[in-house]
């Protein structure tokens, strides 16, 4: 067989294989749009989110986050970093916010201690808006070792008392619902027992919903 003869016998056997393993697919589609409103649009579920009273004087939320940069051991201080502002509104001339998430760093030496009110979460509305329901889970558990022996998350109402007490240690755990009305928040408490020194870091993931009952899947 000449060369040519050969070459054009592969390409009809490419050619075959080609059509013996052709797919034929059904054609289906979703579309979509997605309206995206600034800050002062959140209202209900949309309006809540982190807060500090003290970092933001005046706003009109319970007097709660008054710890944020409370000294801890020598020269350190707890410090807060926020995220994306999620709400905002504005009285007279002075604007307030609310943060998506918050990132705190926590100096401690070995030994019992207890954060209090190192800051707050809250919801911002009008008396006709909607109550809603606040669920807490562990994401990322403060197991890196076994440098904590406990580690809590307590959620307290503005008066002080508790509502729930999520272990930070077990991954997954999750306390809910607590249920917030417009222009109520919760006070955020830490309570750790550190038995040597490392770097711990942990996830706590907050889900608000306008649903009762209906609980975050895990």
């Amino acid at each position: 067989m000449d060369r040519r003869a050969a070459a054009l016998l592969l390409v009809a056997v490419v050619a075959l294989a080609s059509v013996v393993n052709a797919t034929v697919f059904a054609y289906r589609w979703l579309s979509g749009t997605i309206n995206i409103a600034e800050p002062e649009s959140a209202r209900g579920a949309a309006c809540t989110g982190f807060y500090s009273a003290t970092a933001q004087s005046g706003i009109t939320l319970p007097d709660l986050g008054t710890n944020y940069n409370a000294p801890t051991y020598g020269g350190n201080r707890i410090t807060v970093t926020t995220g994306d502002v999620v709400c905002q509104w504005t009285v007279d001339t002075e604007t307030y916010y609310l943060y998506e998430s918050i990132t705190i760093t926590i100096p401690v030496t070995v030994g019992s201690w207890y954060i209090q009110d190192f800051y707050a979460f809250g919801y911002n509305g009008i008396a006709t808006d909607p109550e809603v329901y606040v669920y807490f889970r562990v994401e990322d558990d403060a197991t890196d070792g076994e440098y904590l022996s406990t580690a809590y998350l307590i959620i307290r109402d503005a008066d002080g008392n508790e509502l729930a007490r999520l272990n930070l240690l077990t991954l997954g755990e999750q306390e809910g619902p607590i249920t917030l009305s417009p222009g109520s928040g919760l006070r955020l408490d830490l309570y750790l027992d550190a038995s040597t020194t490392d770097t711990v870091t942990f996830k706590v993931g907050v889900y608000v919903t306008q649903e009762s009952g209906e609980a975050p899947s895990p």
